[in-house]
């Protein structure tokens, strides 16, 4: 199997470093942004900027590529079906659907022997919500079934602030009883119908939702490691995978593992993978989709990779003095926006 050209659906640093990847192994891309300026705009060869909604621009850019994946799981349903109607897309519709609504994803989870998620509750309108926090006793949070990433549409719930959810619409909610975890890990798949590649599980530390550092190799045992990959690799073949799948998992004090997340597409956890391994996530994402081959990660040395968030960035030429650097040339500084990362070997 061989593609010419891959369409890359989202610009930002994923994009980039998909696009960056495609050129060492001299893949062509075409990305559509939403947005004027882009991370990856410098690093495709060629570009669509537009809306959603524009059908001529579309429909220039599936006829632009030969296959096609994501860089967000936050795209409309009708164009991820619009585009497999006539082109191969990496993962498919059907998992990123599964993927980007959260009681879709845990419905999906729970059914899978063996994977269990966080508690949770379908939330429809102020009396759900009151019977659900009452029955979590308000060790609980609030979070919309879609359309939500590094804490966005997430709301803690207490009994002081219970009555100013009154008037907001609660269509489309879930309630997830909180998790007494000892730390948050996370497992990158790659997989197609001849082989399965797992990286290994990273330890990942948040800050107010967002991820901060990821750390390989994870500090779990043996046991925990083995258990985690097995997992993975089941919730890729009951999604019949073709393409990247990354799994964030809670373990908890006795050594429990919840699923909390999927995400159809490279993960910020797995930046790690482009200076620690031999093939990243990039590499054999890109090997995958336009070769259909995919190789073992073979990963050389630990490390620790950083996020650079918000105005962190007005430091990133002391930075880069100092450790490996990724820029994601991104004009509009926001405070809880990535940046950039950087990776530490000390």
């Amino acid at each position: 199997m061989k593609s010419d050209t891959l369409g890359i659906i989202g610009g930002g640093q994923l994009g980039m470093f998909m696009c960056i990847a495609a050129k060492k192994i001299g893949a062509k891309t075409i990305v559509f942004s939403t947005e004027k300026n882009f991370s990856a705009k410098s690093f495709c060869d060629r570009y669509i900027q537009g809306s959603f909604d524009d059908k001529i621009k579309l429909n220039e850019f599936i006829n632009s590529a030969d296959v096609f994946t994501i860089e967000t799981e936050n795209i409309s349903k009708t164009l991820l079906r619009k585009v497999e109607k006539s082109k191969k897309l990496y993962p498919s519709s059907k998992i990123v659907e599964i993927a980007q609504n959260r009681l879709l994803e845990k419905k999906f989870l729970n059914n899978i022997n063996q994977i269990q998620t966080t508690n949770f509750l379908e939330i429809n309108s102020f009396s759900e919500l009151k019977k659900a926090v009452s029955k979590f006793e308000y060790n609980c949070i609030l979070k919309t079934q879609e359309m939500g990433y590094d804490g966005k549409g997430q709301f803690i719930i207490s009994k002081t602030n219970l009555q100013e959810f009154k008037n907001l619409n609660l269509s489309n909610f879930i309630l997830e009883e909180k998790v007494d975890f000892i730390s948050e890990i996370s497992v990158i798949v790659i997989s197609n119908k001849d082989k399965t590649v797992v990286y290994p599980p990273v330890e990942n530390i948040h800050k107010n939702s967002i991820l901060r550092e990821t750390i390989y190799p994870a500090k779990i045992d043996s046991e925990i490691k083995n258990k985690s990959i097995k997992i993975a690799r089941n919730i890729a073949n009951a999604l019949e995978l073709n393409g990247i799948l990354a799994v964030e998992m809670f373990l908890t004090k006795d050594n429990k593992i919840l699923i909390n997340e999927l995400a159809p597409r490279p993960h910020n956890s797995g930046h790690w993978t482009m200076d620690s391994c031999r093939f990243s996530q990039f590499d054999n994402l890109i090997s995958l989709i336009t070769k259909g081959k995919i190789y073992s990660p073979e990963p050389s040395k630990s490390c620790k990779m950083v996020n650079i968030i918000g105005h962190d960035y007005s430091n990133i030429n002391r930075i880069k003095k100092s450790f490996k650097c990724y820029d994601y040339y991104k004009k509009e500084i926001r405070p809880s926006r990535k940046m950039g990362h950087y990776m530490d070997f000390g």
